[in-house]
Formats: structure tokens, sequence, C-alpha cells
């Protein structure tokens, strides 16, 4: 079920939440949680919470992040479970280190990433065996952490192609990011203006509702598609506190 797994690593994506605002108010600092439901079929199979703190270390602004994801699916055409944590950092806009462990089906997941000199490094360890990636800075514009497509200025462009570094993939991917509509989204009442966006690339096809209102990126929902399963997943809640 990679899929599901590739629909969840976005959550991370909160860490870029409050960076602007925080550049503003140089000092404070800025804790914000966010609740998720994961639904296929019309069914509620698990749940994700990112907790993302927000302050100023050695003079600079640096986001550190959490995201939970539980999920549990048994159906007569799929089981699936995963139960993992990912935890990162962000520096000037920039993902400097990750990681991701837990279980997935029962196999341990545990990579650890960090910027490295001219390359983000991935050590990976599986199987009870370890091996590094090394990705090579110069080789993508933006790592999947990042969220370009909430300030991408589309113009009379149908489409816009970025070399995207998929975490959760480890590789650089050529992805096309295409405007279907600017419209709003709804959580406890409260309308919110986004936009929707469609991308896909060699690995993964999805519909993303995200907004950038001048100083923090919110990505409300994504819906990922299959060939043989859809899955998504959306906020429920957002809390925020200083």
């Amino acid at each position: 079920m990679t899929l599901l797994r590739t629909v969840l690593t976005w959550s991370c994506f909160l860490a870029l939440f409050f960076i602007p605002f925080f550049a503003q108010s140089a000092g404070n600092s800025l804790k914000t949680v966010t609740y998720y439901t994961v639904t296929t079929k019309g069914f509620t199979i698990g749940d994700v919470t990112t907790t993302q703190r927000v302050n100023e270390e050695g003079g600079e602004a640096k986001v550190h992040f959490e995201t939970r994801t539980a999920v549990k699916a048994s159906f007569l055409w799929m089981g699936y479970s995963l139960d993992s944590m990912e935890k990162g950092m962000l520096q000037k806009g920039v993902l400097t280190s990750y990681s991701r462990k837990g279980r997935e089906n029962g196999d341990r997941i545990d990579v650890e990433g960090r910027l490295d000199n001219l390359s983000f490094r991935f050590d990976v360890r599986e199987q009870g065996t370890a091996h590094s990636i090394l990705v090579p800075r110069n080789s993508y514009d933006y790592t999947t952490m990042e969220c370009p497509e909430a300030r991408l200025d589309f113009l009379d462009k149908t489409q816009i192609t970025l070399r995207i570094l998929d975490v959760e993939k480890m590789a650089v991917v050529k992805r096309d990011y295409h405007l279907v509509q600017n419209t709003v989204y709804a959580i406890g009442g409260k309308e919110y203006p986004c936009r929707i966006i469609d991308f896909s690339d060699q690995n993964k096809k999805a519909r993303r509702w995200i907004a950038w209102d001048g100083s923090a990126i919110i990505m409300f929902r994504q819906d990922s598609r299959g060939e043989k399963n859809s899955y998504s997943v959306q906020a429920k809640t957002v809390s925020r506190e200083m």
C-alpha cells in the first residue's frame, strides 16, 4: 500500500506553516497542532496528528515538526497497517533534517536524513542491513516538505514542471503541477480561500487543496488515486498557541 504511505508523508508540510509570520515576530515561539482523518471507500481507517514548533535559535528561525500516523485497514480487498513517527527541521525554509520511524505491515521503518554539504543524505536500515543514499542538492528544486505549489505563479501556463526530492522515495522526480481552480475550504464553520492543484509524477497522482495567504502555507486536504485504491486525508481541526 505504497500509495497510502505516500498520501500521509505530505502531512509534514506543516513545517512551513508559519515561517513568514515568525520572521515578523522574532523572539516568540509558536506551536501548531493539526488533526487529520484518513478515509477510503467512505470508511475512516486512521488519523494523522502533526505538531510543529517555530522558534529562534542562533539568530534564525527554525521549524521543528513531528507527525504521528496510525492507520489500520482490513477489508476484503486489502489489509494494511501503518504506525509511524516523522520528525524534521527546516532552516530558512529549507529541509535540513528528516527522520521516519515505525512499522508498515509489520516491517520496521528506520530512515534518517540530513542536508550534508552539497547533498541530502539518507541513512536507511531495513531487514537488518544498512545503506545510504546521497542526493545532490543541485539535482532538485524543492523537497516534498516545502509545498512549492502553494505559491507557483501559473499565469497563462497550463502546467509547471519542477524537480522534486520525494523524501518518501528518497529520489528526485519530475513533478507536473496543474491549477484546477480557486475555491474555498470549510473547517469548523469557517471558509478559507484556497487553490486546488493536481500534481503527478512517475510514482503518484493526487489532488491537493492548499492556500498561501501571504504569511502561511495551509494544506487542507489531499486525495490520491491509484489503479486499485484511493485515499483521502482531510484536516478536521487546527489549533495554534504562542
